[in-house]
């Protein structure tokens, strides 16, 4: 099953200040859910948010929606989780009630 990937700015900020291999990985595991919908190592985390999660404590943040969609709101680390999974809550509710 393939899923439409849109990326909020907040991601792609965050996107953006990784190192090159922590941004390859995190491109490759896109494509996966992309094209194999393949999600790899993730849970829920919260209703609707959800986070993908790397054996080195990274975490990327994201949320399903209708039609084989998904929106990923923020990037982080397994030490600021509570802070980043508030912060992606916020993200998603303002990109779905904007």
């Amino acid at each position: 099953m393939k899923y439409k990937i849109f990326k909020t700015d907040e991601f792609e900020e965050w996107l953006e200040q990784e190192p090159a291999k922590s941004r390859v990985q995190v491109a490759t595991r896109i494509e996966k859910i992309q094209e194999e919908g393949h999600f790899g190592d993730h849970r829920d985390v919260r209703k609707h948010i959800a986070e993908l999660r790397w054996n080195n404590g990274r975490r990327v943040y994201y949320s399903l929606i209708p039609e084989h969609q998904v929106l990923l709101l923020l990037g982080g680390n397994k030490n600021g989780q509570s802070k980043d999974i508030n912060q992606a809550e916020k993200i998603y509710k303002e990109w779905i009630y904007d």
